[in-house]
């Protein structure tokens, strides 16, 4: 009852905000993107054998269309997507991305109440202080889909001069079915201070019944072509689910049930996620984007060997099994299941780089993009996309997406080897 209740008082405060905002202009802008993929995969990986336990389409259709509009201190962006495939019937989903109030309460306070995408981070691929903002994808950094979700949040923003301190409280509320439920609530805070060109934010962040997290992020410009930045977070132990094979030499293993567990829920070691980079603008245009991005909790290279080589182990028992292992396919069809939970679009690994160069003239644009596993020997992803405009309102993109690596590796062993994208946009 509480929990409603909560849940009323915003809603009605957001009406009453928006009746007082009926008067102001409304500023809109939107978008349309529709693309089509044509997919090669890898029937040969043990993860998907045959394409077989997870099937994969050949080809598929997005369309999406967002709009965006703004009326006095309420702004939002609302969404539209379908989506087909050679192996489904078209899906439909409407969303509202963000719906929030930014109210000045003073000359130096500011609330935000709503839904909202709050940018924390300095990185370009990787976010690791963006605590209450959506996670980046390495393959796909700028969202050009405009599916990404803002936070159910309230949060309030002190400014002393150029330097601000903000508090957020979040609650994601499910309020996709009858019975409303509250989410698992989560405070952060940020001190921004400026010092001379330099950015500098500090940043905590607590999740309810987990643990408190700490670092901070930086960012600095030197002349008119050169930016450097910096992240950190780190927290004591972590509550990530592993696979327990990651311990453990045998890889003939049988589980009957998913095994994933939070191996170092009270572990006092410390856990940290760091980001190096950078970006350069040549004087012809061009611009290059580094970074270098490591994860504590992401595995070893000893320890991706250990869980392919139990992944392999059960594809050889599910796909040729001995009469005696009949019985047992089943079993190993399950435990291959539960081990890709291990997976991430944001890479598995501990170490990673991310490559950005982008060439733009009035018509046309290029740009390549390459993610990289520094710890299986560099199996990677290519992402090159050639983009065309053909009037101030309407253009096009190729967008190719190559996984490269031996056989055992990160990027070697996913689900696809090969995508070509082609895309329409319209913007309004």
């Amino acid at each position: 009852m509480n929990s409603r209740r909560h849940i009323l008082i915003l809603v009605a405060g957001l009406l009453l905000i928006g009746r007082n905002c009926l008067a102001q202009s409304v500023e809109y802008r939107g978008a349309i993107v529709d693309e089509g993929t044509y997919t090669c995969l890898n029937t040969t990986t043990p993860l998907n054998n045959g394409n077989a336990l997870i099937p994969q389409p050949h080809w598929s259709n997005v369309g999406t269309a967002a709009l965006m509009m703004s009326a006095g201190a309420i702004s939002g962006t609302f969404g539209f997507s379908t989506a087909t495939s050679n192996l489904a019937v078209p899906t439909y989903r409407a969303s509202i991305h963000e719906l929030a109030a930014d109210l000045s309460l003073s000359e130096n306070v500011d609330v935000v109440i709503g839904k909202k995408i709050l940018k924390w981070g300095t990185g370009y691929a990787f976010n690791p202080t963006g605590v209450v903002e959506p996670p980046r994808s390495p393959s796909d950094p700028s969202d050009r889909l405009s599916q990404n979700d803002g936070r159910t949040l309230a949060s309030i923003t002190a400014f002393i001069g150029k330097n601000s301190f903000t508090v957020v409280y979040v609650n994601d509320a499910d309020i996709s079915t009858h019975d409303f439920r509250w989410g698992t609530s989560e405070i952060a805070a940020r001190a921004y201070v400026f010092l001379d060109g330099l950015d500098l934010s500090l940043i905590g962040h607590y999740r309810e019944s987990d643990r408190v997290q700490l670092g901070f992020n930086t960012s600095y410009v030197i002349g008119d072509n050169l930016e450097l930045h910096a992240e950190v977070l780190g927290q004591r132990g972590s509550s990530l689910l592993y696979h327990p094979v990651i311990l453990s030499d045998d890889s003939q293993q049988y589980f009957t049930a998913n095994p994933a567990a939070a191996l170092y829920a009270d572990s006092h070691t410390l856990f940290f996620k760091t980001l190096l980079g950078g970006q350069y603008t040549f004087e012809n245009g061009i611009n290059v984007i580094l970074e270098y991005y490591h994860n504590d909790e992401g595995l070893t290279g000893r320890e991706w060997k250990r869980w392919m080589n139990f992944v392999t182990f059960h594809n050889g028992v599910a796909q040729t099994p001995s009469p005696s292992e009949q019985a047992l396919a089943p079993l190993s069809r399950a435990n291959i299941l539960w081990a890709l939970s291990t997976l991430s679009p944001r890479g598995s690994m501990r170490d990673y780089l991310f490559a950005r160069g982008a060439w733009s003239e009035e018509k046309w644009g290029l740009e390549a993009i390459a993610f990289v596993d520094i710890d299986d020997g560099g199996s990677m992803v290519v992402l090159p996309t050639l983009s065309w405009q053909f009037s101030s309102y309407v253009s096009g993109y190729l967008r190719g997406e190559g996984y490269i690596g031996a056989s055992g590796t990160e990027f070697g062993s996913l689900f696809t080897t090969a995508s070509l994208t082609i895309g329409l946009q319209v913007h309004l």
